[in-house]
């Protein structure tokens, strides 16, 4: 009898350890897990977008799509996930040089290259523009890659995903 309340008590302990370290991980954990795997993504305003997980910051993906189309989609837009695994990659293991890579610092990148984007809102709208001044919380689109202004200031929050196009 004492050697069965031992083994039950230490299998409740470990039962506890795993479900403090379950509580620990995020979403992004998950998804950096599911590097090189396919998975379909269903996505506030509009239609899901399908796969493969190429990179994963702290709150976006990269997916790489149909016809080589590759997806930045913003994590806060993520209302459905198939094709995750279990596994989960943990927090500390992830590099000190992809930790503060947010979407603001991926946009900053295509505003220095003068890229042109299609984005994807969260309610739906999709238009492109060249991406111009990218501050902490809102990028500046504009309609034409060479036009004078601002064109759209867009809030980070509103962006549901966002797609390299050719100028």
């Amino acid at each position: 009898m004492q050697w069965e309340r031992l083994i039950d008590e230490l299998d409740a302990a470990i039962d506890a350890d795993e479900r403090r370290e379950l509580a620990r991980l995020r979403l992004v954990d998950r998804l950096r897990a599911a590097t090189g795997n396919d998975v379909r993504i269903g996505l506030d305003g509009g239609e899901p977008v399908r796969g493969e997980v190429r990179r994963v910051g702290p709150d976006w993906l990269l997916l790489d799509g149909a016809a080589g189309v590759q997806v930045l989609v913003v994590a806060t837009a993520i209302l459905w996930i198939e094709g995750l695994t279990a596994r989960a990659v943990d927090p500390a293991a992830v590099s000190a040089v992809d930790a503060p890579l947010g979407h603001g610092s991926v946009l900053r990148a295509a505003a220095r290259d003068r890229r042109v984007v299609q984005l994807r809102l969260r309610d739906g709208t999709e238009f492109r523009g060249l991406v111009g001044r990218v501050g902490a919380d809102g990028v500046d689109v504009g309609g034409e890659p060479r036009g004078a202004g601002t064109g759209r200031c867009v809030p980070f929050a509103a962006i549901a995903a966002v797609r390299l196009t050719e100028g």
